[in-house]
C-alpha cells in the first residue's frame, strides 16, 4: 500500500469559507496543503510555487484539488495511486476538452481542478523556465491519438489555460498519462461533474464556480445545495492540521514582470 505520510493533498484556495467545509471530506491521514490564491495566485503560477516549496521535502504524490470538489469516498483516491504506481502512470486527471460540456477545449491537457502527480519523479526534471515554453501546439501530440469516443466538442490547437504547458512539457518528457472518465451533466445541474476511478465508480463531483461562493447569489445557493447534499453545510474543517503558505511577493512580482514587459516592448 502507499505510504500516506509521502501523500499530500494542495488547494490552492480562492474561497475560504467554501474550502472549511468541503475539506471535511478530504482524505484523512495525509498532509493537506493550502495555497493562498485570494490575491490572484493560481493555475500555472501556483503550480511552479507549489514545486518550489515542496521539492525535497518527502512528499512523493500530490493530489491538487481544488475547494469545489466534493469527495463520496476519499479512501478511493489511495487505490487510484496504487493503480498508477503498478501500471508506471505518473499523471492522471480530466481532459479539458471533450469530456465536459462547457470544457471543449485541449483533449492533452488535464484541468487542474483534480489532477494526480507523482510528485518526485516528475520534481527531478522540474524546470520552470523550460515548462514555460512549452505553451504551444505540438502537432505530435494529437498524431494516431483517437478522440470518437470523447462526448463533447475540443479544439486540439486550444491554448487557452495558461498552464497547459505544464502538460504538454510533461508529455514531451515521457510521463506517463491516465485520463479518467467524468460525468457530465450530473442530473438536473449541467455544469458540475462526476470524476470517476478506472472502474467506473465515483470519486468525488466538482461543482465548479468556487470563486462565486458567497460572491454572487446564484451560485452561492446553488453550491450550497452541494453542501447539503453532502452533508457538510455545518461542519468545519480542523486548521490546525493543514498548512497555509502564500507567496507575500507575489502581487508584487507580478507587477514588476509587467512593468519589464512593457519597458522591452517600448525599446
Amino acid at each position: 500500500m502507499v505510504d500516506k505520510n509521502k501523500i499530500a493533498i494542495v488547494t490552492t484556495v480562492a474561497s475560504f469559507k467554501l474550502y472549511t467545509k468541503t475539506a471535511t471530506l478530504f482524505p484523512e491521514g495525509i498532509t493537506k496543503i493550502v495555497i493562498d490564491g485570494t490575491q490572484g495566485m493560481y493555475g500555472i503560477e501556483s503550480i511552479h510555487y507549489m514545486f518550489r516549496k515542496l521539492k525535497n521535502k518527502g512528499v512523493e504524490w500530490i493530489i491538487m484539488a481544488d475547494e469545489d470538489i466534493f469527495f463520496y469516498d476519499s479512501e478511493l483516491i489511495f487505490e487510484l495511486i496504487e493503480h498508477m504506481k503498478s501500471n508506471d502512470l505518473d499523471i492522471c486527471g480530466v481532459r479539458d476538452g471533450g469530456m465536459i460540456g462547457h470544457r471543449n477545449n485541449n483533449p492533452e491537457a488535464i484541468n487542474t481542478f483534480f489532477s494526480v502527480l507523482n510528485f518526485k519523479k516528475i520534481a527531478e526534471k522540474y524546470n520552470q523556465k523550460e515548462i514555460m515554453t512549452y505553451q504551444r501546439y505540438y502537432p505530435d501530440l494529437y498524431q494516431s491519438k483517437d478522440y470518437t469516443a470523447l462526448p463533447y466538442n475540443y479544439d486540439v490547437a486550444s491554448l487557452k489555460e495558461p498552464y497547459y504547458c505544464f502538460y504538454f512539457w510533461a508529455h514531451h518528457k515521457g510521463y506517463q498519462f491516465l485520463y479518467l472518465d467524468t460525468i457530465n451533466p450530473v442530473g438536473d445541474d449541467t455544469v458540475g461533474n462526476i470524476i470517476l476511478m478506472p472502474d467506473g465508480r465515483k470519486i468525488a463531483f466538482h461543482s465548479w464556480y468556487a470563486r462565486a461562493y458567497e460572491v454572487f447569489e446564484d451560485q452561492t445557493l446553488r453550491i450550497g445545495g452541494f453542501l447539503k447534499d453532502f452533508k457538510i453545510n455545518d461542519i468545519t474543517v480542523d486548521w490546525t492540521m493543514i498548512t497555509v503558505l502564500k507567496d507575500n511577493l507575489h502581487n508584487w512580482k507580478k507587477r514588476f514582470r509587467k512593468v519589464i514587459k512593457k519597458l522591452i516592448k517600448a525599446s
